[in-house]
């Protein structure tokens, strides 16, 4: 099971022109489709500056942004509907006495 590294003369070259591979920025690849971010717990929580644990009491509550449990990974969408950065924007507030949604 030999697998090619497709470079001239050995390692360390330029790729052949043929391999696939270009180093140039003259055109860019076309980027795959846009694939839905997540971030982990401990991510999210040092985005806003709290415990991990904080986190996974409000998710054992029900509160907090929704969140994927992949096995035991936990994942938080970064966008969408119900993504972090729409719970961040629905819990703005211009006032301390504004009342907190339960």
């Amino acid at each position: 099971m030999a697998h090619s590294l497709a470079l001239a003369a050995g390692f360390g070259g330029s790729p052949s022109p043929n391999c696939g591979i270009r180093f140039d920025s003259a055109s860019p690849p076309t980027s795959p489709p846009a694939e839905r971010r997540f971030l982990n717990e401990v991510e999210l929580a040092n985005r806003w500056g709290m415990s991990p644990k904080t986190l996974t009491r409000w998710r054992g509550l029900g509160r907090g942004p929704v969140f994927v449990k992949l096995s035991k990974k936990v994942a938080y969408p970064l966008d969408g509907e119900h993504g972090v950065l729409t719970y961040e924007q629905s819990n703005l507030y211009s006032s301390t006495s504004e009342r907190v949604p339960v």
